[in-house]
């Protein structure tokens, strides 16, 4: 199968296109055919090495969605379209490639309404901000501040603080460069 397997930890360019062998559905793990790999900044923080080393080569990308082809029983059978997250692309090869064995117990069927490529951004950002609203002691009616709106748990808050009937607000902090600055101070701005 491809995979896009980082050969170390230095950055993009270290991130190379391989042939790997098909994993197998064994040991109470499913073998899932990847129809679409989330993205992180855990994948950005573990190529630039700033996590903690695990070995490379490695397969990155801890959540996805796909297709059952074997060992999912009854509760996924082959066929079920199904999200995933868990320590894949971080302490074991990730979503970024053809085919992956997961655990069951981290699988998750998806709902028709739900395209792959949606579900496969879902798991992370909407669990970090669903445990986030829920630590925080949320309730209905209440304003949320959101901040940073325009990244992945940003805008979950958002959207879950609205499905409850709560406020959402935002932050967001940008800096204008020295060369920007100049130009919003000269007279050729109107």
């Amino acid at each position: 199968m491809r995979a896009m397997r980082a050969e170390q930890f230095s950055g993009y360019e270290a991130l190379k296109l391989v042939e790997l062998p098909k994993p197998a559905a064994t040991n109470g793990k499913v073998l899932v055919r990847i129809t679409a790999a989330g993205v992180t900044p855990l994948d950005h923080t573990i190529l630039f090495g700033n996590f903690h080393i695990p070995e490379t080569p490695l397969v990155l990308g801890n959540e996805g969605a796909g297709v059952v082809e074997e060992g999912g029983g009854a509760d996924f059978p082959a066929g079920s379209r199904v999200m995933f997250w868990g320590t894949y692309g971080a302490f074991e090869d990730g979503t970024y490639c053809e085919w992956i064995a997961v655990r069951k117990e981290d699988l998750c069927l998806i709902p028709d309404n739900v395209d792959d490529v949606s579900a496969a951004g879902i798991p992370v950002a909407y669990l970090t901000a669903q445990v986030a609203l829920t630590l925080a002691g949320f309730r209905p009616g209440k304003t949320v501040l959101a901040p940073a709106i325009g990244g992945s748990v940003g805008n979950a808050v958002t959207q879950l603080a609205f499905l409850r009937f709560a406020t959402a607000m935002s932050a967001v902090h940008f800096e204008i460069g020295r060369g920007a600055s100049e130009r919003f101070e000269s007279d050729e701005c109107p």
